[in-house]
C-alpha cells in the first residue's frame, strides 16, 4: 500500500481558515490529522465551518483539539468550561468524573471533533511540576488510575477518541517540556510502582491511542526522550505492554525536541522509534520541511507508514461505530453547566 508522508503528520496552523497550503498537503501526500486551538477558534460558527473543512481533507483526517478542563480549554463560548482534572479528581467520585467526560465528549463531536487529546494519566508526583500542576487528577496512582479510566470509558461510549497522556508520565518533572528537555532519574520499578499505574489501566480500559512526552526517563533510555525512544515506544510501550494502538507525539514545536535534534529530526526519529502521528501545530515551514524528511525515509526504504495508517483507520472505525454526532444544540447546555457547577462545588466542599 503506497502512503504518502503526510498520512504521519497531524498539524495545527495560524488563522481561522485551513491554509491553501495544508490543503495541497492533504491532496498530495494524504495527512494524519488537524489541531485546533485557540488562536483558531474565535467562536463557535468558526469551530464548526473549521472542523468541517478538516475533515475534507481526507477520510481518516483525526480532528482534534487540546480539551481537558481548567486552564487546558482553547475552545470559545458557548462551550461548556469544566473545572481541571484536579478539582474532578477531589471530588472524590467517579461517576461524577465519567459524567464530565460524556458531556465534553458530547459538546466535541457535535463540533465535528474526533478527540479532545484527554485525559492527562500524569501523577503529580513533583509539586514543583507547574507544567501539569492541576492537569492531573491528583498524586495517588490508583485514584488518577479511576479517573482515567471513567474517562476513556466515557469517551468511547460517545465516540470521541481518548489519548492517554503523556506516557511514560510527566508528574516527576520539575521543569517544562515546552521551554528544555526535562530529565527524571526514576528507575522503572519507581514508575511500574506509581506513574505507570494510571496508564496500565487507562488500556485496560480499552484505550485505544497514547501520547508520548518529551521528557528523558534515564533509566528507560540515557540518550533520547521518551517520545523519540525506541526504548520507550518500540519495547516498553509496544512489546512490554503490549500496545497496539495509536501512538502519538506531543508537540514537536517545543524545545525539549527542537532544540536539539530538530523538527524533522525529531519527526524522523519518533516515527522510526514505533510511533504512528507526529504532531506539529504551528509553522507551516516545519511542517513542509518535516513532510519532506518523512518522504525521503520512505523513499529510501528507512520507514514503511502502512502500519501506522492501518492504527490510525481502526481509531477511526473504533470511534464511528458510536454513530450520528450530537447536534450543536448540546454545547453549553444547561445541564452540561450544571454539572460543572456541581464538581467546583463538591472539590471544595471536599477542600
Amino acid at each position: 500500500m503506497a502512503t504518502g508522508p503526510g498520512h504521519a503528520l497531524a498539524v495545527g496552523f495560524e488563522g481561522t481558515a485551513i491554509p491553501d497550503d495544508l490543503a495541497a498537503l492533504a491532496e498530495q501526500s494524504g495527512l494524519g490529522g488537524v489541531i485546533l486551538f485557540a488562536r483558531n477558534c474565535p467562536s463557535l460558527e468558526t469551530v464548526l465551518a473549521l472542523t468541517a473543512a478538516a475533515r475534507r481533507l481526507g477520510p481518516d483526517v483525526l480532528v482534534m483539539v487540546d480539551h481537558e478542563g481548567g486552564r487546558v480549554h482553547r475552545l470559545p463560548p458557548p462551550f461548556t468550561r469544566f473545572p481541571p482534572p484536579a478539582t474532578i479528581g477531589r471530588s472524590g467520585d467517579l461517576r461524577l468524573a465519567a459524567a464530565v467526560a460524556r458531556a465534553m465528549a458530547r459538546e466535541l463531536r457535535a463540533a465535528g471533533f474526533d478527540s479532545g487529546l484527554a485525559p492527562v494519566l500524569d501523577c503529580l508526583v513533583n509539586s514543583a511540576s507547574a507544567v501539569i500542576g492541576d492537569r492531573a487528577f491528583g498524586t495517588a496512582p490508583d485514584a488518577v488510575a479511576g479517573c482515567g479510566v471513567a474517562f476513556v470509558e466515557a469517551m468511547l461510549g460517545e465516540g470521541l477518541l481518548p489519548v492517554a497522556k503523556h506516557f511514560p508520565g510527566h508528574g516527576r518533572a520539575a521543569v517544562d517540556s515546552h521551554q528544555e528537555l526535562p530529565e527524571v532519574d526514576a528507575t522503572l520499578d519507581d514508575l511500574k510502582r506509581g506513574d505507570l499505574i494510571p496508564f496500565l489501566a487507562a488500556l485496560g480500559a480499552g484505550c485505544p491511542a497514547v501520547l508520548v512526552a518529551h521528557v528523558r526517563y534515564r533509566a528507560l533510555d540515557p540518550e533520547l526522550p521518551a517520545s523519540l525512544s525506541p526504548e520507550v515506544i518500540g519495547s516498553l510501550l509496544r512489546r512490554h505492554l503490549n500496545f497496539s494502538g495509536l501512538v502519538l507525539s506531543d508537540d514537536l514545536e517545543m524545545a525539549a525536541v527542537a532544540d536539539t535534534w530538530g523538527i524533522p529530526g525529531a519527526a524522523r526519529r519518533f516515527l522510526s522509534a514505533g510511533g504512528d502521528l507526529a504532531l506539529v501545530c504551528r509553522r507551516a515551514d516545519a511542517r513542509r520541511e518535516t513532510l519532506t524528511a518523512i518522504g525521503q525515509d520512505i523513499d529510501r526504504g528507512a520507514l514503511d507508514l502502512a502500519p501506522a495508517l492501518r492504527r490510525r483507520q481502526a481509531v477511526r472505525r473504533l470511534i464511528d461505530t458510536a454513530g450520528p454526532r450530537p447536534d450543536a444544540s448540546v454545547i453549553g447546555c444547561a445541564e452540561h453547566r450544571a454539572l460543572a457547577e456541581e464538581v467546583a462545588r463538591r472539590s471544595a466542599a471536599r477542600a
